[in-house]
């Protein structure tokens, strides 16, 4: 894949950019910077940081290193277009079609499976990748959910081209569009900077195609006896490889009893887990719960 700069044999590199996510309903937009130190599969660090968020990981030989700080986790940022991962190999294709990208004819490989459907496209001449999307199908008549990300102005990196611009749109969710403001070759960066961060945690981090957890079965919070108010609860949960929730945390608060309500709902929350070139593979993540009285 000409836009892989992650292979095997690959020259380092150092990467910069900023992203915006924007959210389709109410809310503010977020922005944020992207950093990223690639030596090797087994050597590498990427920092994400908004103005109250941080993400730090490091890999180094077979371990990686996760460290989360402040409050208001970005996470339509902390999957798929930043990660800027592509397919290492073509999908088991069903279908083969065309459609007009960036002005191009370009050649779409799709794939189904038993709840969802992936449609990756390539530029016919150069080869590059074009658009990943992802429609996933859930059970008990939910909405459909769909991701989608599509990869523009692409420059020379070495022998390999690379997009700078990249927009996912997620149904439902936030949108996010990342700009690489930066792509060089790393010049022998400090070994100190694939040293544990403070306060990290081990973790495993998909190196291959990434997809995103999908909520699946999302029963409704208790709304609090002696209460009026509206309220919003955040939780940060990590979502296992079997789909159920752990270690459920309130990342922002809505009251002692909205919080209590909000944690015992999320507990019996269940997931299409994160995947990792197909793979179930644990992801932390935040999610929302709103509380209306009626």
């Amino acid at each position: 894949m000409v836009s892989d700069i992650r292979t095997d044999g690959a020259p380092s590199f150092r990467m910069e950019g900023t992203f915006r996510i924007t959210p389709k309903i109410g809310g503010k937009e977020i922005e944020g910077r992207y950093t990223e130190i690639w030596i090797s599969k087994s050597k590498w660090r990427r920092e994400v940081q908004t103005s109250s968020f941080q993400r730090i990981e490091v890999g180094a030989s077979a371990r990686t290193w996760l460290a989360d700080s402040g409050s208001e986790r970005p996470d339509a940022a902390l999957y798929g277009p930043l990660t800027l991962i592509f397919p290492r190999q073509p999908p088991e294709t069903t279908r083969v079609s065309h459609r007009e990208l960036s002005s191009k004819q370009a050649i779409c490989a799709e794939s189904k499976g038993e709840w969802s459907k992936g449609i990756d496209c390539f530029d016919p001449d150069g080869g590059f990748f074009l658009l990943q999307e992802n429609l996933f199908k859930l059970p008990n008549n939910l909405p459909s959910v769909c991701h989608s990300c599509v990869y523009r102005n692409y420059e020379g990196f070495g022998d390999r081209l690379f997009p700078r611009s990249i927009r996912c749109t997620n149904n439902p969710g936030d949108d996010v569009e990342l700009t690489i403001t930066k792509l060089v070759t790393a010049a022998s960066p400090e070994e100190n900077l694939f040293a544990q961060p403070p306060s990290a945690v081990e973790s495993r981090t998909c190196q291959g195609r990434v997809s995103a957890p999908r909520a699946l079965v999302t029963p409704e919070p208790v709304y609090p006896a002696h209460h009026n108010d509206n309220v919003t609860v955040v939780l940060s949960i990590t979502i296992g490889e079997d789909g159920k929730p752990l270690n459920p945390e309130v990342a922002r608060s809505g009251g002692k009893d909205f919080d209590r309500a909000a944690l015992e709902a999320v507990r019996s929350w269940r997931f299409q887990p994160a995947k990792c070139d197909g793979a179930p593979y644990p992801a932390k993540v935040n999610v929302e719960m709103e509380m209306r009285k009626f």
